[in-house]
């Protein structure tokens, strides 16, 4: 693995690049999260300063009386800042965002009428309580969703994690022993992955792992799955593949890594490649030896100079001949 001069393309790397300097990143689950967090958080604040003010008859805060007060609140703010966010382009979201409109709309009206002297009436302060109350509403159902989501979620490259491959996995394994129907796992490694650690620092390495992640995600067929499996490991499920469509799809995550070296930091870019291994899944056995067969096959990939996929056939269970001229990789750091 070696920095690389040309600027290829493709990958998270290339998406951020195109999002332009003044344009936030895009948001990940718990971005969203912790922003919701902060809404709710934010809106309880509101309507104690605005309480205050009315009952107290102290002056309004600006953030009250201001036309645009929804979108000088943190949360308004940050919403507008995406508004082109595909995980955020969703109507409960737009629910959301009305509903926090919906507030400073009603408590600047209503600050307004005590400003003059009137009295507000009781369907008035109603209507302000109901939007507050369906704002939380709203904001608590998608925060229950994207705090499921969150724990589901590997933090760094954005791949459900073991826990959910697990479960996945058993469905599959399931579903295939009552069909029949073809199911191969891939087991794939970041080859030489300590020397980018070693080399540029774990930053670079948190880098390189998210950016695989996110190229080997986009090059899968619409129902294949990919899993962090561990450190610069992942797991891939390809449902309805015998080993000759699994080992074309891989071919071309391995060609979409090889081809565009990933963007680190002072302007370097490497040039990444990984091995792979294949198995179709035998339903006759445990789902734990298929893949372990998938690892022996990662194994004699590795072995045969990295960079290749490698089938798992009979012949790899039989006991390698050292020639001590290409060892697999050294232990790798976890990051």
């Amino acid at each position: 693995m070696t920095p690389a001069d040309d600027a290829g393309t493709g990958g998270a790397e290339d998406r951020r690049e195109r999002r332009g300097p003044d344009r936030p990143p895009a948001s990940k689950p718990q971005d969203v999260l912790a922003a919701l967090e902060e809404g709710v958080d934010e809106i309880r604040r509101f309507m104690q300063s605005w309480h205050r003010s009315v009952v107290c008859g102290k002056p309004p805060d600006r953030r009250v009386t201001a036309i645009d007060s929804h979108l000088q609140a943190g949360f308004g703010k940050w919403m507008a800042e995406r508004s082109d966010d595909g995980l955020l382009r969703q109507p409960a979201f737009d629910e959301l965002i009305r509903s926090h409109r919906q507030i400073h709309e009603q408590a600047r009206r209503l600050t307004g009428i005590v400003a003059e002297g009137q009295p507000i009436r009781t369907a008035e302060y109603d209507a302000l309580i109901n939007h507050v109350s369906r704002f939380y509403d709203q904001a608590r159902r998608l925060r229950d969703a994207f705090a499921k989501l969150v724990s589901e979620i590997d933090p760094l490259t954005g791949l459900h994690n073991r826990q959910i491959m697990v479960h996945d996995l058993d469905v599959e394994f399931e579903r295939g022993q009552r069909t029949g129907g073809a199911l191969c796992l891939a087991l794939t490694d970041i080859d030489h992955f300590k020397r980018v650690n070693d080399t540029y620092g774990h930053g670079a390495g948190d880098v390189v792992l998210a950016s695989v992640a996110g190229r080997f995600q986009s090059n899968l067929r619409p129902y294949d799955s990919i899993y962090r499996y561990g450190g610069e490991e992942f797991l891939i499920t390809l449902p309805n593949a015998n080993t000759g469509t699994a080992n074309s799809v891989l071919e071309r995550l391995r060609n979409a890594l090889e081809s565009a070296p990933i963007a680190i930091a002072d302007g370097n870019r490497l040039q990444v490649t990984a091995s792979f291994g294949i198995v179709r899944v035998d339903y006759g056995i445990p789902l734990k030896q298929s893949i372990e067969r998938a690892d022996k096959a990662l194994y004699a990939a590795k072995q045969r100079g990295r960079n290749r996929v490698v089938t798992w056939s009979e012949t790899l269970e039989e006991p390698d001949e050292p020639d001590g001229t290409d060892e697999p990789d050294e232990a790798e750091d976890k990051v």
